[in-house]
């Protein structure tokens, strides 16, 4: 969620990814070191470092304040299927669902890969409506391919590497369809 923030408090992109870059920092010493208890409380994967990481890198690639070449709000869409998607997916997953499915051995549910879908195709579609240029009507055919994708990407990506490929395959969807339908 710090991406959106972000796009708004900073003036120049650079400016804008340190705090994200410290983060990544202070999550890998704490992955690497369990410094923070409470942050590996759930088994001790890379998730927690790489969603710094996918933000830092998406922001630094595509966010160019008063450039015409300014995507940030791409970076922030791909971001939000991770924030809001993956996490809708891990909650509604573990609580409701049934029809399971295994990935390497990683558990996976069909009721958490169609939350993530619907939950990432709703954020997306209201970035794309309030931070991009794009009209409801195909910001929501956009996003509900984007979503399709990163709901895809987060059903085969295991040890907690959904949230570093989920937002960079999502956000690339996002970037491709938006150049070709602008």
């Amino acid at each position: 969620m710090w991406s959106i923030p972000t796009i708004y408090l900073y003036s120049e992109w650079q400016w804008g990814i340190i705090p994200l870059v410290a983060v990544t920092i202070i999550f890998y010493l704490s992955f690497r070191y369990e410094l923070f208890a409470s942050i590996e409380e759930d088994g001790s994967s890379p998730g927690t470092v790489l969603l710094p990481l996918a933000s830092a890198i998406l922001l630094g690639l595509f966010w160019r304040p008063g450039s015409n070449e300014d995507y940030g709000f791409i970076a922030v869409g791909g971001l939000m299927a991770v924030s809001w998607g993956d996490a809708m997916a891990t909650i509604i997953g573990r609580r409701y669902g049934t029809r399971r499915y295994l990935v390497s051995g990683h558990p996976r549910t069909m009721e958490g890969t169609l939350s993530m879908f619907f939950v990432s195709s709703v954020t997306i579609a209201l970035v794309l409506v309030f931070m991009g240029s794009t009209d409801w009507h195909q910001s929501i055919g956009i996003a509900m391919i984007a979503a399709t994708v990163a709901a895809s990407v987060e059903s085969v990506s295991i040890y907690g590497t959904d949230n570093l490929t989920v937002a960079l395959a999502t956000t690339a969807t996002l970037y491709t369809l938006v150049r070709i339908s602008g």
